[in-house]
Parts: C-alpha cells; sequence; structure tokens
C-alpha cells in the first residue's frame, strides 16, 4: 500500500491524469466535502486510487471537468467506493455524472459475510488486519492549503481501498456473489441518476396514511413546495419548514397567518417569509377536485399481518444464516411488508433476491 499522493489543482493536470487512468483496471474514488448550512454537498477533495498510487484533486481550483466526466462514464473500468450515497451526490453536483459502473465495498463486503455496514476502518481492520486513523473525519476540507494530516487521511481512503478490492472480488468470484454485488451497486446507480421527483417527498411521511384525500394533496404540495425553496437557496429543508410541520400543516389546512401561527416549532421568521406561500397552497388544494387527490397511504400493518412478519424474518434469518450474510442485507423489513401487503414479490426486489429469497417469502406467507 503506498500512501504517498500526488496533488491536482489545475485542468491541465487533471487533464493529464485522467489520461494515465483510462489504462487502469479499476479506480477507487472518494471524497471529502462539507455540509452544515447548505443543500447540496460542497466538495472540498476529490481522492483517486489508481496503479497503485493516490490523487487528491483540488475542486476548488478546478474548473474543467470534462476529462473527469469521461473516466467517471468509462463502462470498462468498474469505479470501487465505500458506503457511496452521499459521494454520488457530490459527483453529479460537481461534474454532473455518476461513477458506473459502481461497486461499494461496505455493500460487497456484506455479501462476502464480513459484517453488515462496516465502516471503512473496520473494513480495512478485517481485511488487511490495519488500523485508520479517523482524527480528519470533521475537518475543514474547504480550507486552503490543506494540512498534511488531512491529505495523508485523504490519500488512506483510496490506497487501502486498491488493496481491499481484490479480495474482495476474488471472494465473492469464489462465493459465486460476483453479480449480486454487481447488481446491488447498478441498481444504486439508476437510483442517483432518476432522483426523487418532488412531488414524490410527501411518501416518505410515515403517518401519511392519518390524513384525508384533501390533507393529503396538500402535504404533497408543501412537500414539493418545499423541496424546489430548498433547493432554490441551497439551504437544508429543515430550514424552510420541518417534517413535523408540514404534516401539521397538511392535517389543520390553515386558513389565515393567525392559524398558521398557532402550528408548534413553525419559526416567526419562516412564518414571515412564507407564509402568504403555504396559505396559497392550501386554498388552491382545497379548490381542488377530489380526483387530484394523491391515494391513501399504507397503514400500519395488523396484528395479523404482524403474525406473517414474523414468520418472514424467521425463514429469512434461516435463508441468511445458510449463506452467511445478515439478515437486513438479505431483506430488508420493507420488502417483507411489501409483500404481505401484495401478496406477491414487489418489483424493487432484485433479480437475485427473488430467486434466492423470494420463495421463502411467499412460503412464509402461505404458512401463516
Amino acid at each position: 500500500m503506498n500512501d504517498a499522493y500526488h496533488y491536482l489543482d489545475s485542468n491541465e493536470q487533471l487533464a493529464q491524469a485522467c489520461k494515465r487512468w483510462q489504462s487502469a483496471e479499476f479506480v477507487a474514488l472518494d471524497t471529502e466535502f462539507i455540509r452544515r448550512d447548505t443543500f447540496y454537498p460542497i466538495a472540498g477533495l476529490i481522492q483517486v486510487g489508481a496503479l497503485g498510487e493516490c490523487w487528491l484533486i483540488d475542486p476548488i481550483a478546478i474548473t474543467d471537468w470534462d476529462d473527469f466526466r469521461g473516466l467517471l462514464n468509462n463502462a470498462g473500468i468498474p469505479k470501487v467506493l465505500h458506503s457511496c450515497s452521499e459521494d454520488l451526490e457530490v459527483f453529479q453536483r460537481l461534474c454532473g455524472a455518476l461513477p458506473a459502473p459502481l461497486l461499494d465495498s461496505q455493500i460487497g463486503a456484506g455479501l462476502a459475510g464480513w459484517g453488515e455496514g462496516l465502516s471503512y476502518q473496520k473494513l480495512v481492520a478485517h481485511s488487511l488486519n490495519q488500523h485508520v486513523e479517523k482524527g480528519e473525519t470533521r475537518s475543514n476540507w474547504l480550507q486552503r492549503p490543506l494540512t498534511a494530516s488531512q491529505c495523508h487521511y485523504a490519500a488512506l481512503d483510496v490506497a487501502y481501498l486498491q488493496d481491499i478490492y481484490p479480495l474482495l472480488r476474488q471472494r465473492l468470484e469464489e462465493l459465486g456473489r460476483l453479480p449480486w454485488w454487481q447488481e446491488d451497486c447498478r441498481q444504486l446507480i439508476e437510483q442517483a441518476d432518476q432522483g426523487t421527483p418532488s412531488d414524490q417527498f410527501y411518501l416518505r411521511n410515515k403517518s401519511l396514511w392519518k390524513l384525508n384525500g384533501c390533507q393529503r394533496l396538500v402535504l404533497q404540495r408543501v412537500c414539493a413546495w418545499r423541496e424546489e425553496q430548498a433547493r432554490e437557496r441551497d439551504v437544508p429543508r429543515g430550514r424552510i419548514f420541518k417534517d413535523p410541520v408540514c404534516f401539521e400543516i397538511a392535517r389543520r389546512q390553515p386558513s389565515s397567518s393567525g392559524e398558521l401561527a398557532r402550528i408548534k416549532d413553525l419559526p416567526g421568521a419562516s412564518l414571515r417569509r412564507f407564509g402568504d406561500d403555504v396559505l396559497t397552497i392550501v386554498r388552491e388544494a382545497r379548490e381542488e377536485d377530489s380526483a387530484a387527490h394523491p391515494p391513501p397511504g399504507e397503514r400500519p400493518l395488523s396484528a395479523e399481518q404482524t403474525r406473517y412478519l414474523a414468520a418472514m424474518r424467521c425463514g429469512v434469518e434461516r435463508c441468511a444464516d445458510s449463506l452467511g450474510i445478515p439478515a437486513g442485507l438479505l431483506c430488508r423489513k420493507r420488502d417483507m411488508e411489501e409483500v404481505i401487503r401484495l401478496r406477491r414479490l414487489p418489483d424493487s426486489m432484485t433479480a437475485w433476491r427473488k430467486q434466492v429469497v423470494g420463495e421463502v417469502l411467499l412460503q412464509s406467507l402461505e404458512g401463516a
């Protein structure tokens, strides 16, 4: 493992490095970013590991990402990342591309039986018997110049990953699970690429089932409006309205500033800035025909359905134990609940899971 690094802070340097990386069998990627008071992550550093070396890209100095975008889009070079969900946002925001084909080492480690949800530190310890210091995790990655300690820490994230990937890939090939890894990570990229439409964010509220048709429409429109405001202003969603406030607006359907002001935890500043917009949303939603109302939310499982869920969990745990992988990785609780509600396997379930555990789920449902 070579944790020495090359620091790239000009378009020319990055272009030359990208040409070199095109000959790599795979590249390891990571990002350091800040996301405290903004909607979008602000990239502070991009790390690349390839050909046994490490590079640190300064996204504050770089302005031309065309060659790097080409690397991310190169279908012949796997991109290896660890626990990559937020990293994907950074790449998408910074250069308008996602790293594909993607292989997430956290997912791969779970499928290999190394442990569920392993941190990078634990993955390195398990696979390489090395200890990684995490002292720079909360550093200010936007400061310049970066300290030697920050750069060393960042380089290690892709240095060790270059050593782990061949071991992990070999293990999954031996187990016949490499296609599982590839499918799960392909699904991650598809989800990140599609994103969530603004009018679908209301579905994240687990109390949606408590609302009637008009209330659901208000919640849908308030959440969509909040999403657009947060993106336009580049502030966290909670800076506009927190989730419980959105729900209470939908439930109460206020028709005046006074009624709106009585909603708990609604800051006065938000009331003054956004009150008129919210009242307009509520009024227009109440004037809509019932055909515009979103469908009811999913109610919690009944007592009988909960018994089905318990039977399914037992079946999934037995299957997971036989494979030596975590039950939560084999089948998520929400997938089991969807099987119970639909009485069939959900479309969202990956093909390998349907093949491995699908019959177990359906038999558990029939048996219960």
